[in-house]
C-alpha cells in the first residue's frame, strides 16, 4: 500500500520507538484510531460479558471460606 496506507509508517516508527525505550512498555499497542476503536469495542463487550452474570460468577467459592 506505499503512500496509499491509512497511517504514517513514519510516525508508526517513531511511536514504537518511544515504546521499546519506555520503562513499562505496554503489553498492547492500538496503532491507529481504528485500532482504538477496536480496543474499546473488545473491552465493552468483555465488560458487557463480566457483567451479565457477575453474581453468578462472584459466588463459586467453597462455603467456608
Amino acid at each position: 500500500m506505499d503512500g496509499l496506507q491509512g497511517g504514517d509508517p513514519a510516525k508508526l516508527a517513531n511511536a514504537l520507538i518511544r515504546l521499546a525505550e519506555s520503562d513499562e512498555p505496554p503489553l498492547r499497542f492500538a496503532a491507529g484510531a481504528d485500532a482504538v476503536g477496536t480496543f474499546e469495542a473488545r473491552a465493552k463487550a468483555l465488560q458487557d460479558q463480566a457483567n451479565a452474570h457477575r453474581e453468578l460468577s462472584s459466588n463459586l467459592a467453597h462455603a467456608d471460606a
